[in-house]
């Protein structure tokens, strides 16, 4: 299994940067370096609005993960949102996903949260088994995005291509 998570300090962003922008990529996310810069910043400026960890396995970044804080009444208040997590490919297997899913969880209850939620790609059924081995459930509805600013608007829709790979 991999080595414990840590907490993500400034110093680290440098190195976090390139993996983010791996999962980026392998999600076909948009990148936009200062909008990440910027989200990651505040996570580390505020922990009421989530969690930034990075995934280490033997002495090397292995991946990371982000815990946003949310509200809803459908949830009884509030809940984790597990935003993004990434296992680099050369760290897959041997359970580091499986450990990071654990952080998160734990990460939920010492907020007081009832719940955990996450998005996943309808294209990446691999990760879909392996949210559902660990009694993750589908819900029959879609989450929708309306960008309230121009630079989100800009952005291609997650599965269409970027800029730079059209």
């Amino acid at each position: 299994a991999g080595d414990a998570p840590a907490v993500v300090t400034p110093p680290d962003l440098a190195a976090l940067l390139p993996i983010v922008r791996e999962f980026h990529a392998h999600e076909r996310i948009a990148w936009n370096p200062a909008r990440v810069q910027r989200a990651l910043e505040a996570l580390l400026a505020d922990a009421d609005i989530g969690r930034l960890v990075l995934i280490e396995r033997e002495g090397g970044l292995a991946g990371y993960l982000v815990v946003g804080f949310c509200f809803s009444l459908e949830f009884g208040g509030r809940y984790g949102l597990l935003d993004e997590l990434y296992v680099r490919p050369s760290h897959r297997g041997g359970g580091v996903g499986k450990g990071a899913l654990q952080h998160v969880e734990a990460i939920c209850r010492e907020q007081g949260f009832a719940c955990v939620r996450l998005e996943v790609s309808d294209d990446n059924p691999h990760a879909r088994g392996i949210y559902r081995r660990h009694q993750y459930m589908e819900h029959p509805r879609r989450l929708m995005t309306r960008w309230l600013d121009r630079v989100g608007a800009d952005q291609p829709h997650i599965g269409q291509p970027t800029r730079s790979e059209s």
